[in-house]
């Protein structure tokens, strides 16, 4: 297991709109296993995943499943959005398990910080650029609220070229 603890961050908390789901849904093997692990009940990868015939096996730091500390269940996937104050480690362990994975991301800074860039540049890496922006919503926020920052996932063994672009459909709403 890893030796990171994860401490929840109230700031790292932002909802995924459904519409931000189909991007990655449409590149995944049908009938396939994904592992959410930030993810409640009532997020919008699980309900769309399962919706779609996906067997999703999902967690949260407020459930008591900590990312950093809790059992890799099976899976072929890992999909998610992360906690963005923790995004390096996130990604570290994400490497370590070789599980293909698509991770939502705020791409503001992503390899500014010295160790993330080196780890980065030695994997093999998937940028897919989603256009307009993602507007996620929190608890203390209106649903869908605008967000000043471009977001994409960053993936392994999800897409067939190292950076693709897809549109999002906002009218895919929850």
């Amino acid at each position: 297991m890893s030796q990171i603890q994860y401490n929840f961050n109230k700031n790292d908390e932002y909802r995924t709109p459904a519409y931000a789901v189909y991007p990655i849904l449409k590149r995944l093997k049908k009938n396939s296993s994904i592992w959410c692990p930030f993810d409640k009940s009532d997020s919008q990868y699980v309900k769309v995943f399962q919706g779609h015939g996906f067997h999703v096996v999902y967690g949260h730091i407020q459930t008591g499943q900590d990312f950093f500390d809790f059992p890799v269940p099976s899976c072929d996937y890992i999909v998610s959005n992360p906690p963005y104050s923790r995004k390096g480690e996130v990604f570290q362990r994400l490497f370590e398990l070789q599980i293909p994975f698509a991770m939502l991301i705020n791409f503001q800074g992503i390899f500014d910080q010295k160790d993330r860039f080196e780890m980065f540049r030695q994997q093999r890496i998937e940028l897919l650029w989603l256009s307009p922006r993602v507007n996620y919503g929190t608890d203390n926020q209106r649903k869908n609220a605008r967000v000043p920052f471009q977001s994409c996932y960053l993936c392994q063994g999800i897409c067939k070229r190292q950076l693709e672009f897809d549109y999002l459909d906002t009218s895919l709403l929850e």
